[in-house]
């Protein structure tokens, strides 16, 4: 399933991809128990958030937030 920045707040499973305004990426794999979050086409993770951590990014000047959860789900939200 592929999201658009119109669908947040969106809970994103594993395999799926949320493509924003700008064109950048956000998808997530599994590492364990952290999740390696993708920011952009890159295949290298740009950080690892594990269950019940969230974290502030800015993706193409704006902020969003990002919330893994022990669920296969990570929620992404404008900040």
């Amino acid at each position: 399933m592929q999201y658009s920045e119109k669908d947040l707040p969106v809970r994103v499973h594993d395999g799926e991809l949320l493509v924003l305004d700008d064109g950048n990426e956000v998808r997530w794999e599994s590492n364990g128990e952290a999740k390696a979050i993708f920011i952009g086409s890159s295949f290298e993770p740009t950080f690892e958030l594990f269950p019940n951590q969230s974290e502030t990014v800015n993706i193409g000047g704006r902020n969003f937030a990002l919330t893994a959860f022990f669920e296969d789900v990570l929620e992404v939200k404008k900040a």
